[in-house]
């Protein structure tokens, strides 16, 4: 296999994205693993000889796509710590569901990581689910474990399972509004966080021999 870096000209950056653009207009009528290279070739208006040139699979585009989505995530997040923020969303929230309009930054990435309406389709595919929330959860968990372990008292080892039940938990249920920012969405933020911090808050009140194996 060669390991000739890839080329980041103009048009080899253009020719990516559009293959990109591609397979997300192919999931708004359908499910990824109906999609091949062949489709997505022809929604792109390239041949297979240029879709081998940029990419190695399908897969690999995917990932790029996912990647795409979690760094708009966490752009528009700000620049405030995982504690920083969660103290200034309990802060808002305090004024109610509607404070949060607006805020939006201070929520979970996988709170925001469907804001962009091009990205919708493809977290509402049944068959990236698990796949996506594993990519969510790697991305966040080195900042958020050790932030969890201090503000519960908790081994590393669980606070990375606390980490992961909020992620499938918040994922899901943002799933099942389709991150569309109705009155229902801004209502279930507000519940959902003060759900987790009122728990996390009740772990870190246990006693230490409760919490240690």
């Amino acid at each position: 296999m060669s390991t000739t870096p890839r080329k980041t000209d103009r048009r080899t950056l253009y020719t990516r994205q559009v293959v990109k653009d591609a397979l997300l207009e192919l999931l708004e009528n359908s499910t990824f693993d109906k999609i091949n290279v062949t489709a997505v070739c022809k929604q792109a208006e390239i041949t297979r000889a240029t879709f081998y040139l940029h990419f190695a699979d399908l897969n690999e585009v995917l990932d790029e796509v996912i990647q795409e989505a979690l760094e708009i995530a966490e752009h528009s997040g700000g620049n405030e710590d995982y504690g920083t923020k969660r103290a200034l969303l309990m802060r808002t929230l305090k004024n109610g569901p509607e404070a949060l309009r607006g805020n939006e930054r201070l929520l979970a990435p996988c709170q925001r990581i469907a804001d962009h309406p091009k990205y919708r389709a493809l977290f509402m595919d049944d068959s990236l689910a698990y796949y996506i929330i594993r990519k969510i959860y790697l991305a966040e968990r080195g900042e958020t474990v050790p932030a969890l372990m201090k503000q519960c008292r908790v081994s590393r080892e669980d606070a990375d399972r606390l980490f992961m039940f909020m992620v499938y938990g918040l994922y899901y249920v943002n799933r099942s509004l389709r991150w569309e920012k109705s009155d229902d969405w801004y209502r279930m933020q507000y519940l959902v966080n003060y759900l987790l911090e009122s728990g996390l808050d009740s772990v870190s009140a246990l006693p230490a021999d409760y919490k240690n194996a």
